[in-house]
């Protein structure tokens, strides 16, 4: 990578808003329990290890349509449609269409469905952890997550999870480890 067009400070809300617009059907599904009232921002089971379980067949078809799909469109069209509606997955004060745009065009899909696959695994755990910045080139695939650490920080066990799976799945990561200058 040359020099990045683009970095944008998102921790954990650009995946974890990316995950919610991709699955939002499929998180809001009536299934039996999962709501108690029309103004709940996520299943009652959202955060538990059982929640991929009950929704197995929902999820995997959705991930076959995923892997089908142009996220580069999918993407900010979920945006725009699910605009302002209350999720526990999209903070829409703290990202921008612009943003979700961006990064769909970028980030291949497969990278994507790699890291949605996990935090399925275990929404509650795996929605926390996600490196500080996101910086984009020109081109798909040309990016690279940055966990920005500062003299005495050190990486949680979450962080360290995902930069573990990030360099399994040849999905770009790293760590700036930053010092002060003297003045």
């Amino acid at each position: 990578a040359g020099e990045w067009q683009q970095i944008h400070y998102v921790e954990n809300r650009l995946m974890n808003a990316l995950f919610g617009l991709a699955f939002w059907e499929q998180v809001f599904a009536p299934l039996p329990g999962a709501f108690h009232n029309p103004y709940q921002a996520a299943p009652s089971d959202m955060f538990e290890q059982g929640f991929a379980q009950r929704r197995e067949e929902l999820l995997e078809m959705r991930l076959s349509e995923l892997a089908e799909a142009d996220l580069s469109q999918l993407l900010p069209e979920a945006w725009r449609k699910y605009r302002g509606y209350q999720s526990r997955w999209v903070n829409w004060r703290a990202l921008n269409e612009q943003l979700v745009i961006s990064a769909s065009a970028i980030i291949p899909t497969a990278h994507m469905l790699a890291i949605w696959r996990r935090m399925l695994f275990d929404p509650g755990e795996n929605r926390r952890g996600f490196p500080d910045l996101l910086a984009l080139g020109q081109s798909p695939g040309d990016y690279c997550m940055i966990e920005v650490k500062g003299p005495g920080d050190s990486l949680q066990e979450s962080q360290k999870r995902w930069l573990r799976f990030f360099e399994s799945e040849d999905i770009p990561a790293a760590v700036a480890w930053v010092n002060w200058l003297d003045d």
